[in-house]
């Protein structure tokens, strides 16, 4: 990350996401691999170490990104795929 010019600002970054199931509200933790900040913004990092996972394509990857999107203050997401060597920046509408 800090070759491709980001600074890493926090690790295993916590958050908390409210969800309401029939009129209750219930809490859950979502924890994000890295927290980081390129230029004048800040990104939400999930860090793939496998081939299978490390693209939007994956169900479960994409999910987790836009769950992150919406925990985090962030102005997008990373996806960093460790075998590849390549880091996308994931944007939802």
């Amino acid at each position: 990350m800090r070759r491709a010019g980001y600074r890493i600002e926090a690790e295993q970054v916590s958050g908390r996401v409210r969800v309401r199931v029939d009129g209750k509200w219930e809490e859950f933790t979502v924890r994000a691999d890295a927290m980081v900040r390129r230029r004048r913004r800040r990104y939400v990092v999930e860090i793939k170490a496998g081939q299978a996972n490390a693209s939007v394509a994956d169900r479960a990857t994409r999910r987790q990104l836009l769950e992150y999107t919406r925990v985090f203050d962030v102005d997008g997401a990373l996806l960093v795929d460790v075998p590849g060597e390549r880091i996308s920046r994931i944007e939802f509408e």
